[in-house]
């Protein structure tokens, strides 16, 4: 079993032709509302890759809240850990420009509820993977007590108590993460920072260019398949669910992220954050693997 501990967040996703520059108004082209946050993201997308999935987060006590039980039931989650607060649920504004590219604000609402002792008896399983769209200290909580392998997606990379690395087996940020949580320009000395306290390996996301894996003493470039991207929202949780699933299925790191690699480049060619199901993936995945 997968357990996730993390965000869930309503998504109102506005597509316009550009970005506004400051003090500029631009006219939306479309408006949709889906579900979100990078701990929903990547719970429904690690389960629509036929894996086990729990996932531990909090949502208002508010229509948007059930809306989610009732998403994440559908989705073959087990929600018996999820708690109800008086709070309005998580929310995300999200602008789509023409070449796929994003902007968002988030405003964490019930999220930033999701307390330490809500995590009492919940962390089983055999991966963790978590975020930094909730509180440090209940990610910091869920890492130390979890007896499986440990997974932390830095987003956002604004970590505070930099000791929780040292409970994390593989860290996975974007470049831009990666820069903020390093303090380093340069990669390799970045990793080798990093890897200081990180148990296993340091997996930088690199968009169309794939991912580096750092590990001690060892780099390895990972490529993906070249896709033309509607929508790069949710990649990276993409990624990480993926990941997630195919290391839990014994793949070696190295396969398990190529195979995330191309989940993620297909997942972009679609619109909204959430992944494909296996049935979509499968022939991309035996063909490049």
């Amino acid at each position: 079993m997968i357990t996730v501990v993390g965000s869930y967040n309503v998504d109102f996703i506005l597509k316009v032709d550009k970005f506004p520059e400051e003090g500029e108004t631009v006219i939306a082209k479309e408006v949709y509302i889906n579900h979100g946050g990078k701990g929903s993201n990547q719970a429904v997308s690690a389960s629509r890759l036929e894996a086990k999935v729990r996932l531990i987060a909090s949502v208002g006590n508010d229509e948007y809240g059930r809306r989610a039980i009732d998403f994440w039931e559908d989705e073959r989650i087990d929600v018996g850990y999820v708690k109800i607060k008086n709070a309005p649920t998580g929310s995300a504004y999200i602008l789509v420009n023409g070449h796929g590219q994003n902007m968002i604000v988030v405003n964490r609402g019930a999220n930033i509820l999701l307390m330490p002792e809500d995590l009492d008896d919940s962390l089983k399983g055999d991966i963790l993977l978590t975020q930094l769209e909730i509180r440090e200290d209940t990610v910091k909580r869920a890492l130390s007590e979890f007896n499986g392998l440990r997974i932390l997606n830095p987003a956002p990379a604004s970590l505070a108590d930099y000791s929780i690395l040292e409970h994390v087996d593989i860290l996975t940020p974007n470049e831009i993460e990666f820069k903020e949580i390093s303090g380093a320009d340069d990669i390799n000395y970045g990793i080798d920072i990093l890897l200081k306290k990180v148990k296993k390996a340091v997996i930088i996301t690199l968009g169309e260019n794939g991912a580096l894996i750092g590990m001690k003493n060892k780099r390895v470039r990972v490529d993906t398949i070249k896709v033309n991207p509607i929508d790069t929202t949710g990649a990276g949780d993409v990624f990480n669910a993926a990941l997630a699933v195919y290391l839990e299925k014994g793949y070696d790191l190295e396969r398990a992220v190529r195979i995330a690699n191309i989940i993620a480049s297909y997942s972009t060619t679609q619109l909204g954050a959430l992944g494909p199901r296996l049935k979509e993936v499968e022939g991309l995945i035996e063909e490049e693997v």
